[in-house]
């Protein structure tokens, strides 16, 4: 059996195992320590609290853990400072609950909304969508100028790993594998990160059932042959109804830059041009996606957008009911007020959905097989989720350089711990060798690199139902060797990434 063997991903600007603000951290209290002891060089006393009080401070800093009240993880006091003042902030902003201006603000006279209609909840930035056609279809591409990128989505077919001989998960994966180094190791191309989603939604086994019931009394069936009635009730026992729970989609992120700009501008003025060069992007990735195999149903317009979003926040509106504003895209209100979860209620509504984001920490780092998150993706029926994979792509040489500092960062980590006598993690070494294995793969292959984030989303009705379904959602996702972090104080911004904008790489 051929297996695929990941590496932890740690974000660019890492030397070791902290990032460059605790580097400064540590550097300003190691400057500020020998200034203070060179001061009170004169009283060797207060030279050596001078000394060491800065020193000391810098380390408890980046280097000690704790769980502040009405929080689940334990960092440091370095990492906690920057999602403090993230969630003081959206305080601030609007009192803990944000307000949907939808209703109020009604619409116009030709049946659109005005723009105080458009605003969107704490975690989302500002975006403007345009329509634009792609195929012979209308596709919602999505401007994002805080972020300075483009967005739109195509939904495709079941992947079905599941079911499939394990030959054919190979082939199926190298397929993948072609489709992403066609955009990664293409310097010019603007469509630099893929996201892919996988959404379950509410089960409802009876559906089926309940139909032919209905049907079996309606006046318009009556005349029906017998023979056309058992066909269909022969039909709908053999459907699995569980296998319309799940959706899958494929968002392509293009930033803007020069050459993307000078396209965008030979196909028309200001955002139409922008919307028309991502159109041509987008047919692009439909080809792609079939050459590797994937039937796209059909690329996401304003109505399809809008329905999955309101899902996302309101699993109780149908994904398939396209027919919603697009001011209606999120619900009525949106609570950020507590630590653990997001609460977010619907208009008319008076019951709340309670929402919680993990971050992927730790990918697997022995060998696995193509399905090893089937673990997540199947058998939590009663789970309503969404898995959310980006993959920022580079080009092979900038990936494989990648690679070689962060192993040897990793290596000259390891051996400062051997020269101090502290011991040495197994885990760590695993996940050193699973990064010069991976660079080792990428410089035989010539493939496009990726650095990769995930993360996963949960909803529950109340927040003890949530807390359940976390429990089962990390048990599930060590089964997959994966490990996963709750993102206390930040969930609206966290939630955010498993929306079809392909966010959550800085």
């Amino acid at each position: 059996m051929r297996t695929y063997q990941f590496g932890t991903h740690r974000p660019t600007g890492l030397v070791g195992r902290r990032d460059l603000g605790e580097q400064a951290v540590l550097a300003a209290g190691a400057g500020a320590g020998l200034v203070s002891g060179y001061l009170f060089s004169a009283v060797p006393l207060l030279a050596a609290v001078g000394l060491a009080a800065p020193i000391g401070l810098a380390l408890l800093v980046v280097y000690a853990p704790y769980r502040p009240k009405g929080t689940m993880q334990r960092r440091t006091l370095y990492r906690w400072w920057r999602i403090k003042r993230y969630h003081r902030t959206a305080l601030q902003r609007t009192g803990g609950v944000w307000v949907s201006p939808a209703v109020e603000a009604g619409v116009r006279r030709d049946g659109t909304p005005p723009d105080a209609a458009l605003t969107e909840p704490e975690g989302i930035s500002g975006m403007t969508w345009l329509p634009v056609t792609v195929r012979g279809q209308r596709t919602a591409v999505v401007l994002q100028p805080a972020a300075r990128c483009v967005t739109a989505t195509l939904e495709v077919a079941s992947p079905g790993l599941g079911g499939k001989e394990v030959s054919e998960q190979v082939v199926a994966l190298e397929r993948w594998g072609e489709l992403l180094d066609s955009f990664g190791n293409t310097e010019e191309h603007p469509v630099k990160r893929i996201q892919v989603l996988a959404r379950q939604l509410k089960s409802d086994p009876a559906a089926h059932q309940r139909f032919i019931a209905q049907r079996d009394e309606s006046a318009a069936t009556a005349k029906a042959p017998q023979w056309l009635k058992d066909s269909y009730n022969t039909l709908a026992d053999a459907v699995s109804t569980s296998a319309e729970e799940h959706r899958y989609y494929i968002t392509a992120h293009a930033k803007f830059s020069a050459d993307f700009a000078a396209d965008a501008s030979s196909r028309g003025a200001g955002d139409e041009g922008v919307a028309a060069a991502m159109g041509a992007c987008m047919e692009e990735l439909w080809a792609r996606c079939e050459d590797a195999g994937l039937s796209v149903v059909a690329p996401l317009d304003e109505g399809g957008l809008t329905a999955f979003i309101r899902n996302s926040y309101d699993p109780d509106h149908a994904i398939w009911d396209t027919d919603l504003p697009r001011a209606h895209a999120f619900p009525r209100n949106v609570d950020v007020r507590q630590g653990e979860h997001l609460a977010t209620r619907a208009a008319g509504s008076t019951i709340s959905w309670h929402h919680a984001t993990a971050a992927v920490t730790s990918w697997p780092v022995v060998p696995v097989g193509p399905d090893f998150l089937s673990p997540l993706l199947i058998g939590m029926s009663d789970v309503i989720r969404t898995i959310a994979i980006t993959q920022d792509l580079e080009p092979n040489e900038r990936a494989v350089e990648r690679m070689l500092s962060e192993d040897t960062n990793n290596r000259a980590e390891m051996h400062r711990n051997q020269t101090r006598g502290k011991n040495v993690d197994p885990r760590d070494q695993i996940a050193t060798d699973a990064t010069g294995s991976r660079g080792m793969a990428l410089a035989k292959s010539r493939a496009a690199g990726s650095a990769v984030v995930g993360y996963i989303t949960v909803s529950a009705r109340t927040p003890e139902e949530l807390e359940r379904t976390k429990r089962t959602t990390t048990s599930r996702a060590r089964s997959a060797h994966l490990r996963i972090e709750w993102l206390d104080l930040e969930h609206a911004r966290a939630f955010a990434t498993t929306l079809p904008f392909a966010g959550g790489i800085k």
